[in-house]
């Protein structure tokens, strides 16, 4: 699968308020190397037509951590690690 290297991403939900605004859209880019405390774009591992938008909380062989920025968000507690080959791209910038 060949990912974009430049693309945008739009939040649809509340889970990263007020870090991320819902409706806006951002950049994000397959070229930057996610680290902790870096926003990504995702695919769903158990659904891959969804994409989430998470923090990435930690780093492990397995993949990465996620979690939202409310204490009601999904995070990994809830979907699990994220493996790398499920990375859309990370956020360029956010506020």
């Amino acid at each position: 699968m060949l990912k974009r290297i430049l693309f945008t991403v739009t939040v649809e939900g509340m889970s990263m308020w007020p870090k991320l605004v819902p409706g806006r859209r951002y950049l994000a880019t397959s070229l930057k190397k996610p680290r902790v405390g870096s926003i990504i774009a995702f695919q769903n591992p158990k659904n891959s037509e969804q994409v989430f938008i998470k923090k990435v909380a930690a780093i492990n062989p397995a993949g990465y951590e996620v979690a939202g920025t409310v204490s009601w968000a999904t995070g990994s507690e809830q979907i699990g690690v994220i493996p790398r080959e499920f990375l859309l791209g990370t956020l360029l910038k956010s506020k």
